[in-house]
């Protein structure tokens, strides 16, 4: 038999697992370590390499080094300039794991031979706030990269997953338990419910703008702040406030300085975990003519007065799903498990204590590679994922319209905690006699943390694709009505069609082709 793994695709690094012929389950290492970072060097316009490689020479040309990817395929109209082009989110993307799966499939064959080590099947594991344009990106891509085909992945919230691997190490041997998964890019807290074997997602919350990375930006600021007093000198965080005449050194040597620092934050931070002090040490330009070496200890204590409003931030939305009316219906929250690497911190545990009392907090010696442990099992029997996971929508899905005299009013065609599979329509009008072409935008409403946003351009309302649709010739406005169904699949994928009718009778065979702006191929 073929192999199967388990791919957590990570904002900072990426976890590759699987189970081998002993049944034991084991993690992809590259260079030694199994957290691979999620980046991409740009040696030449069709040469790259991705991982510690990629970070090592960013280091020094931090203009080639691309990062972050997955965390802007939200917006799809966002660009990656990097030194030599640009290119969309959702290339990187292709690119990324087109590398990242090669390295797998190599080591797999070398060491179980092309018979068992080729991989025939894989479930990816997505953050559970992550919208549907996000999804699909990632999913196209491993295929592509895995050259499999759609039902040879699927796609499961970071969350469950995690909870499966907790119940195959014994981390819980609880049936109603909270998962606090604090990873790079994301903060998703779920309540989930083991049953006769079934994992039930019961309800989910998080923030999708809230993870590992704005910790480091946030000791980098705090760096670039020592850096400026210990220098004298004034440089901006922000690249758009950078100017070169101003600040003394040209537009490389300032992204060097950023990069330097933020590579080092990074350490830092991770090292803080075990470490009440630790020495930041990093190159600097103070001019264009001359660098400085940047020494200086970091307390473990001035970390967490930087970050201790985040943490806190985490901790609020925990206890609104501890409190929930769905925790009180499934008789309360046993356990709580730390997924995530950003959950390693300290602090995390300390807030967490304070602030949610004698719950149980358990977590795994390698949480950091707790998720994708969890795909590697679930995707050994691909075409039980949906038996073994109960999921359900994260966010609200829907379209703009018009109330009175209102226009952009977001009018849901799904509702967030809706069970999986799922589906709902919406009808459109002609704008005119023989419109060949409808373009529907829709969008994603975080009701949760913005619940008073209505309108498609409030906080909290996200456009996820816009879709493109072709009718045929010869329509009436007055008498013509466009169909658009949103369903859901089991492992939150959304498939989109649409029917246009006419008098109430059937046009053009009945579905019309439906096209997304953001579609990879």
């Amino acid at each position: 038999m073929a192999m199967a793994i388990g791919l957590d695709f990570g904002t900072t690094n990426s976890v590759v697992s699987y189970v081998d012929g002993a049944g034991k389950l084991r993690t992809f290492k590259q260079n030694g370590s199994p957290l691979i970072p999620s980046a991409i060097y740009f040696k030449a316009p069709d040469e790259y390499v991705i991982g510690l490689a990629a970070v090592a020479l960013g280091e020094k040309n931090p203009d080639r080094k691309i990062s972050g990817f997955k965390m802007r395929l939200s917006d799809t109209r966002d660009q990656i300039v990097y030194e030599g082009g640009k290119l969309k989110p959702k290339v990187a993307v292709k690119l990324f794991l087109n590398r990242l799966m090669a390295q797998v499939q190599e080591y797999l064959i070398k060491k179980f031979g092309a018979a068992e080590g080729t991989i025939d099947r894989a479930v990816i594991t997505v953050p559970a706030k992550f919208n549907d344009a996000a999804n699909r990106a990632i999913k196209l891509a491993a295929a592509a990269a895995m050259n499999l085909n759609s039902d040879q992945i699927k796609l499961v919230y970071e969350p469950t997953a995690a909870a499966v691997a907790a119940q195959r190490e014994n981390i819980s041997g609880a049936s109603n338990f909270l998962i606090y998964d604090f990873g790079g890019g994301t903060f998703d807290v779920s309540l989930i419910q083991k049953s006769r074997g079934v994992f039930h997602q019961i309800l989910t919350d998080g923030d999708p703008n809230c993870g590992g990375d704005l910790l480091t930006d946030i000791l980098a600021q705090h760096l670039l702040k020592l850096a400026n007093e210990t220098f004298g000198t004034s440089f901006p965080w922000d690249a758009d406030d950078f100017d070169e005449n101003f600040h003394g050194v040209d537009e490389i040597q300032y992204a060097r300085n950023r990069a330097a620092i933020l590579s080092e934050s990074a350490r830092v931070k991770t090292s803080l975990s075990s470490d009440k002090n630790f020495t930041a040490t990093f190159p600097f330009y103070v001019d264009k003519n001359s660098s400085r070496e940047f020494v200086s200890e970091i307390a473990r204590a001035d970390f967490e007065r930087l970050i201790r409003k985040i943490i806190l931030h985490t901790a609020e939305i925990t206890q609104r799903v501890i409190k929930s009316e769905a925790a009180e219906n499934i008789g309360g929250v046993e356990k709580i498990i730390l997924a995530g690497g950003s959950s390693q911190i300290p602090l995390v545990r300390e807030i967490l204590r304070d602030a949610l009392g004698t719950f149980d907090v358990s977590y795994s010696e390698n949480v950091s590679t707790l998720i994708s442990r969890g795909a590697a099992i679930l995707a050994q029997d691909i075409d039980s994922v949906e038996n073994l996971t109960s999921q359900k929508t994260t966010a609200q899905i829907g379209v703009a319209s018009t109330e009175g005299l209102m226009y952009n009013i977001f009018q849901p065609v799904i509702d967030a905690d809706t069970q999986l599979p799922c589906e709902n329509s919406c009808e459109f009008r002609l704008l005119e006699d023989n419109q060949r072409h409808l373009e529907i935008a829709y969008y994603e409403r975080d009701a949760k943390n913005f619940p008073n946003a209505r309108r498609i351009d409030d906080d909290g309302v996200n456009l996820v694709d816009v879709l493109q649709i072709e009718l045929p010739a010869g329509l009436k406005k007055n008498s013509t009505v466009v169909k658009v169904n949103f369903s859901v699949r089991s492992d939150s994928s959304v498939e989109i069609s649409a029917a246009v009718t006419a008098n109430g009778e059937d046009i053009g065979g009945g579905a019309v082709e439906v096209r997304r702006a953001s579609d990879l191929f």
